[in-house]
C-alpha cells in the first residue's frame, strides 16, 4: 500500500516539474516574440519620422495660403453680385490661386490638381 503512495507522489512531482518546464519555455518564446515586435515597431518609426516631418511643414505652410485664399473666397461670396452667373477677372484668379496653392505642396503622393 505504502509504494502506491511513493508512486502517486513521484507522478505529481514529475507533472509540476513538466508543467513549470512548459511555463518557463512558453514565457521564453513569448519575451522573444514580444522583442522582435518592439524591433520591428522601432525600426518602422524610425523610417516613418522623417515622412511625418515633411508632411506637418508642408501642411503649416498650406494652412497659411488657404487661410488667405479662404478669407479671398468669403468676400467674393459676400458680395452682392454673387448671383450672377459670370466668372470674372476675380473669380478666375481665386481659383487659380486655389490649383496653385494646391499644386505647391510638397510631400504628398497626390497628383497635381489639373487647371485650364
Amino acid at each position: 500500500m505504502k509504494w502506491r503512495y511513493v508512486l502517486l507522489a513521484l507522478v505529481v512531482s514529475i507533472s509540476a516539474t513538466a508543467l513549470i518546464a512548459w511555463r518557463s519555455g512558453w514565457n521564453a518564446h513569448a519575451d522573444h516574440i514580444n522583442a522582435l515586435a518592439a524591433d520591428k515597431k522601432q525600426k518602422a518609426e524610425k523610417t516613418i519620422q522623417p515622412v511625418e516631418k515633411k508632411a506637418a511643414a508642408a501642411s503649416a505652410g498650406a494652412k497659411v495660403i488657404y487661410r488667405t485664399i479662404t478669407r479671398d473666397v468669403v468676400k467674393y461670396v459676400q458680395s452682392p453680385d454673387r448671383t450672377v452667373c459670370q466668372f470674372d477677372d476675380t473669380a478666375v484668379q481665386l481659383r487659380q490661386r486655389a490649383i496653385d496653392a494646391a499644386n505647391s505642396i510638397s510631400g504628398f503622393d497626390a497628383g497635381a490638381v489639373q487647371g485650364k
